[in-house]
């Protein structure tokens, strides 16, 4: 039974008069890809040790499939708990609404709010609501001059300051509420961070290790300047990987999918917070992408099989 890598071996090859072109990934990952001129007996070589490495690395890969998602989602959990975010909601004379987060970090939370007349006002939050949490008011005349402090106990009801003008006419007022938890958006950009972090580790182990088999096999290897370019190898990449990668690539590219529409879904009908909508279209668009490539995969494939049983003949 043909194995999840089988076939990958022919891609980085490209025939050439008398000889094949290999094209090896830069050493330092980032860069442009190294390319040499190799024979029959060279091409056997360096085929059977990526055969081998990919063999050796599926454990690994398994592992990963493991560990990955859980750490992520164990470490977005924690973040997503831990710590609590400052709901600050400005109601305007007319009766028009502003909200925004803010974090309420190990020092507190602090911000500024435009008061009456040129005046401000800045407040302090201890931390999160309770547990003598209190909330700290300094009003700023328009003149810079500052008033005296006053400290309030910030409850589980949160705290309402008030801004009038010079008439004692209230023009402004902010609710200070706070909640258990990190900001949604906050919580986007660490998924993302981590997920950055999780796949470069991953990806770079990989790396280092793969190079580390292929290297004695290149030294003194005559470079080529020809290249396999994006089509050429999407076309090799079609062709030779397995049914079995094609329909895991399939599988994850319809999850991600699903996941984004059930967001999405859920974003509109409970009107939840747009803070995750960049990270909800950043998904999307990622799985159209996965999809689309399948489906040049599957083509791709199709057309070969196609193409060598007419080679074959009746």
């Amino acid at each position: 039974m043909a194995g999840l890598y089988d076939g990958l071996e022919e891609v980085a090859f490209k025939p050439i008069a008398g000889s094949y072109v290999f094209q090896a990934n830069n050493p330092w990952l980032i860069g442009p890809r190294r390319r040499y001129f190799v024979n029959e007996a060279q091409k056997a070589d360096i085929a059977a040790c990526v055969r081998e490495t990919l063999k050796r690395l599926k454990p690994f890969v398994l592992a990963a499939a493991i560990l990955i998602p859980v750490i992520m989602v164990g470490s977005i959990f924690w973040f997503a708990t831990s710590g609590a975010t400052l709901i600050v909601t400005i109601t305007e004379e007319s009766g028009q609404t502003t909200t925004y987060n803010q974090p309420i970090g190990p020092h507190g939370s602090t911000g500024t709010l435009e008061g009456a007349e040129g005046s401000s006002v800045v407040f302090r939050v201890s931390g999160p609501p309770g547990g003598g949490a209190t909330v700290t008011i300094n009003g700023i005349a328009s003149t810079g001059k500052a008033g005296a402090p006053c400290v309030l106990q910030f409850g589980s009801g949160g705290t309402t300051i008030n801004m009038a003008d010079s008439k004692n006419h209230t023009v402004r007022s902010a609710r200070l509420v706070a909640r258990t938890g990190a900001a949604p958006r906050a919580v986007m950009v660490f998924a993302v961070l981590v997920s950055l972090g999780l796949f470069g580790l991953y990806i770079g182990l990989i790396h280092v290790y793969s190079m580390s088999r292929l290297r004695p096999l290149l030294a003194g290897l005559q470079p080529s300047d020809e290249r396999i370019n994006l089509g050429e190898g999407m076309q090799r990449y079609g062709a030779n990987m397995s049914n079995k990668l094609l329909a895991l690539m399939a599988f994850g590219g319809m999850m991600m999918s699903a996941g984004s529409a059930l967001n999405l879904t859920d974003m509109i009908l409970t009107h939840r917070s747009t803070d995750t909508l960049p990270f909800v279209i950043v998904t999307a668009v990622a799985s159209l992408v996965v999809l689309g490539q399948v489906a040049y995969l599957v083509l791709v494939k199709v057309r070969a099989r196609n193409a060598g049983r007419s080679a074959i003949g009746p």
